[in-house]
């Protein structure tokens, strides 16, 4: 956990001045990943929940829920839902809930007429180190496998870093190329700290926040002017590259469910394999063929799921393929999970009932399965 500055330990603080979490685990308790509020306990700011905007000119890029001492936080997130009913053709029925977001107790005035906001629960981390690994080629490799096929239209963030366009990999939108620049981004719009890739020791405040931006702040000269400096990050870095998934290193044993996934056509998107590249200092990571059931790839997800924030080079439709390995963890939990950028989806067939777009086609294609065969494909969602 890290504390406001000044205090006697300086490897420790520069919290904020505004911040989301005090550390890591706040939002990924065990590795695992966030949740949204709930609208029914009041105050409630969920775990590992944010809101991110198109660049507010006084709030910035993201909302933050919490202030040091002497500080005002941004605001709280709130969500209402809407129940709606989906009637498969069979006449079973599901439902879905339809989230509206706002901001309670804006702390430095209303939002811009143009800002939009776009909520994110924290995902799950385990595993990341073997994203980090497969090769920036097989990615552009698939997303022309999927041209050529003309099924899917699965596209690349390609994200500007060192000078350089990367294939972007981690978060929703699949908006950092690298372990390390996604670490970075955390510490700087959820903790307000200051590392080599992101420099400023206020984090997220604007211009337009002067106090925050003359706020007590822990960039030491020991630590290379910064306040997290590139060795926490890399040892940081180290402990994510070492974690593994919770599944997904061995092919599906379902012979039955994997030609199902197949036939629906949720293997287009979440393709089920990908191969890291050699890397003699890194054994355990290396040339291993793993099972994310990711493309790691943009698509147009449709209007259902859509909200308006560019990314780089995704549009407010697309959203990077979510890696399904690990949810075998989380299968008893089916009715009561998380799931998609906003934590809306209760279950795999609500996440599933969301899909448009691109994916549209597949989710009617479950919606015609009969219903054994629908409780086939989400035992089999599940065990991955």
């Amino acid at each position: 956990m890290w504390v406001a500055a000044p205090t006697a330990t300086q490897a420790a603080d520069g919290l904020g001045p505004l911040y989301n979490a005090r550390g890591c685990a706040a939002c990924h308790p065990k590795g695992g990943g966030g949740r949204p509020p709930d609208p029914a306990a009041a105050e409630d700011q969920g775990v590992g929940f944010a809101l991110k905007m198109n660049d507010d000119p006084v709030y910035g890029r993201q909302i933050q829920s919490n202030a040091i001492p002497g500080q005002i936080a941004e605001g709280r997130p709130t969500v209402r839902y809407r129940e709606e009913t989906v009637r498969f053709p069979d006449g079973d029925t599901a439902r879905l809930r339809r989230p509206t977001y706002g901001i309670a107790n804006l702390g430095y005035g209303p939002l811009a007429a143009t800002t939009r906001l776009t909520p994110r629960v924290a995902p799950r981390v385990h595993g990341m180190g073997l994203l980090d690994a497969i090769p920036d080629d097989a990615v552009e490799a698939e997303a022309a496998k999927q041209r050529e096929e003309g099924v899917v239209a699965g596209r690349p963030n390609h994200v500007p870093m060192d000078g350089a366009l990367r294939v972007g990999r981690f978060g929703w939108k699949a908006s950092n190329p690298s372990l390390d620049r996604q670490n970075s981004e955390a510490f700087s719009l959820d903790i307000g700290m200051s590392t080599p890739s992101f420099r400023d020791p206020w984090g997220d405040c604007t211009a337009a926040q002067t106090v925050c931006r003359a706020g007590p702040h822990g960039d030491s000269k020991q630590f290379e002017g910064l306040e997290i400096p590139s060795s926490i990050i890399g040892l940081i870095d180290g402990y994510l590259r070492d974690l593994p998934p919770e599944g997904g290193l061995e092919p599906p044993k379902d012979a039955a469910g994997t030609a199902l996934f197949a036939a629906v056509g949720c293997a287009s998107c979440h393709k089920p394999s990908y191969t890291t590249a050699p890397d003699p200092a890194r054994p355990a990571l290396s040339n291993r063929t793993v099972f994310p059931h990711s493309d790691l790839l943009l698509h147009d997800m449709g209007d259902g799921l859509a909200d308006e924030v560019p990314m780089f080079q995704a549009r407010g439709r697309d959203w990077r393929t979510t890696p399904l390995w690990g949810l075998n963890r989380l299968a008893a939990q089916d009715g009561r999970l998380t799931l998609l950028h906003d934590g809306r989806a209760r279950s795999v067939t609500e996440a599933i009932l969301w899909h448009g777009g691109e994916a549209e086609k597949s989710r009617k294609n479950f919606m015609d399965l009969p219903r054994e065969a629908r409780k086939r494909l989400v035992r089999y969602v599940l065990g991955l």
